[in-house]
């Protein structure tokens, strides 16, 4: 994760297995990243698989029990963040929302949707993912780590 004078940029890898005995293809990943605020209801921050989010990798096809890898970036611009202020401080809680699209060879759709909170690890073991900071200036955070949002 970086933070620019501009935006913030989220660098992934996303890696897809094929768990099912059937071969999955038309594959379509698509994702964003968004600001996590109280002031957003749950579901304009939560992916749904109804929504459809920006397209970023597409596979045609993916065997039982292959793995294909994605990478990329997801950018942000400071002008879409709202910050939750604490004191002087303005803290980002980026979300990292991914939906993957794919058919079987029977015909049937399936759409697996996840969004994550992604933060800084924290230095105790155990202890809760940590917001990023705007008000520090640029900056790029190596230790991250990310949790599932149910």
């Amino acid at each position: 994760m970086s933070a620019s004078l501009m935006a913030t940029t989220l660098s992934y890898t996303l890696k897809l297995t094929n768990h099912s005995a059937q071969p999955l293809s038309a594959l379509a990943v698509e994702g964003d990243m968004i600001s996590a605020h109280a002031s957003l209801p749950p579901e304009k921050q939560i992916a749904a698989s109804s929504q459809r989010l920006e397209l970023r990798h597409v596979l045609v096809t993916l065997a039982p029990g292959e793995s294909a890898e994605f990478t990329g970036d997801f950018r942000l611009p400071l002008t879409a963040i709202t910050p939750i202020r604490a004191g002087e401080a303005a803290y980002f809680v980026p979300l990292a929302r991914l939906r993957v699209e794919a058919s079987q060879a029977s015909g049937t759709q399936m759409v697996e949707v996840q969004t994550f909170v992604v933060g800084e690890l924290p230095e105790a073991p155990g202890a809760a993912l940590r917001p990023f900071r705007l008000d520090l200036g640029p900056r790029t955070y190596s230790r991250l780590g990310q949790r599932a949002v149910s």
